[in-house]
């Protein structure tokens, strides 16, 4: 009887040991198959690489999940831009917060400058202007203002003509103001050079040729491996003393999770969307170059790591008043303002004339949304 009773629990024992092999292989077999999601960014060619090392740390500590990052430009436009995708890092709407897990700010202007030349940001243009005429003067630099002439770049001037409820006559002279300056700045003054795109305007500040620079906050990446601890960071000055700052356009992104995955696919991508949310708000800064939009866990009670002074200078940047617009109305001002640079710029037309054109163009605009 005894011998039977042994016999029985061997072969329990024996049945137990092969389940409990049986399930460790069909763990690993599952761990090996594990589960591939592409991630769909749509900011540029350069920050897929990036964003693969933002998510290092969660794929690391989840070696059943793999993550493709591809850039898809179309994805902007929404989930349809994205087909096949499992996760789509794009920019959303305050009214799509419930389903976009917000990750970081960016696309707005700042103005860069070298902290080897500048010991204080100047509050305004005529500031700025006063610093750059006597160091040109001295023979220090070129120019005093890297200005590119992009007319996204130089959206920034003339923002409240088309995203105010300014009436015509008053955003006339808004306009009229802002051309004035920038007439004085590149043909009165010499301070900025003519025809000069962001390559060359970063370029000249990295080659210490101009102590100022308006650029997109997305350079500042390369700007800071180039100067280090010489790039300063600063918001857009105001038009005149004592006046408001100038607005740029700023966008926030995030990453959104594509509805119609399998049980497996939505319980990956919505680890990941977790990781972001949380430990990976850390990271943003650090690996992205970009701004964080949640406090990561740890935060609140003072118990979060102090920000770098770099970090700290470039939230001051983003916290500067910015206009929020969708992608459709930037690329309508920009088709408005580019012909009136362009006349503006080659002495065709004076500040008044742009500035009734520009007006002319935003009510035109206006009129057909």
């Amino acid at each position: 009887m005894r011998e039977r009773i042994g016999a029985a629990a061997a072969a329990v024992g024996i049945v137990s040991l092969a389940l409990s092999l049986a399930y460790l292989v069909l763990r690993r077999a599952e761990v090996d198959r594990g589960v591939d999601l592409e991630l769909a960014q749509t900011v540029s060619t350069d920050l897929g690489a990036r964003v693969e090392e933002l998510l290092q740390p969660y794929l690391e500590g989840h070696p059943g999940v793999r993550v493709r990052v591809t850039y898809r430009p179309l994805a902007a436009e929404g989930l349809a831009g994205a087909r096949g995708a499992h996760l789509v890092l794009r920019s959303f709407e305050p009214a799509e917060a419930d389903k976009v897990a917000p990750l970081f700010a960016a696309d707005y202007a700042v103005l860069a400058y070298d902290r080897s030349r500048v010991a204080e940001p100047p509050a305004s243009f005529p500031d700025l202007m006063a610093q750059a005429l006597s160091m040109k003067a001295k023979g220090e630099v070129a120019y005093g203002l890297a200005l590119p002439e992009e007319a996204y770049h130089l959206l920034p001037f003339f923002s409240d003509v088309f995203w105010s409820e300014a009436p015509p006559q008053e955003a006339k002279a808004i306009a009229q103001e802002a051309f004035a300056l920038l007439g004085d700045l590149r043909f009165t003054r010499g301070l900025a050079p003519h025809a000069c795109a962001s390559d060359c305007a970063a370029r000249l500040l990295v080659e210490r040729q101009a102590p100022f620079a308006i650029l997109g906050e997305w350079r500042i990446p390369e700007l800071r491996r180039a100067l280090g601890e010489d790039l300063g960071v600063a918001p857009l000055p105001s038009l005149a003393r004592g006046g408001p700052p100038l607005r740029g356009m700023r966008r926030t992104y995030g990453v959104e999770r594509a509805p119609a995955l399998t049980d497996r696919e939505a319980s990956a991508a919505d680890g990941v969307i977790a990781y972001l949310r949380g430990e990976g708000q850390k990271r943003v800064f650090a690996v992205l170059g970009k701004l964080p939009l949640s406090e990561p866990p740890g935060a609140q009670g003072g118990v979060a790591e102090a920000p770098a002074p770099e970090q700290t200078e470039q939230e001051r940047a983003l916290r500067a008043p910015a206009v929020s617009v969708d992608r459709a109305s930037v690329r309508a001002a920009e088709t408005a303002l580019a012909p009136v640079w362009i006349d503006f710029a080659d002495g065709r037309i004076g500040a008044e004339g742009a500035a009734s054109a520009l007006v002319d163009n935003a009510v035109a605009i206006r009129t057909m949304e």
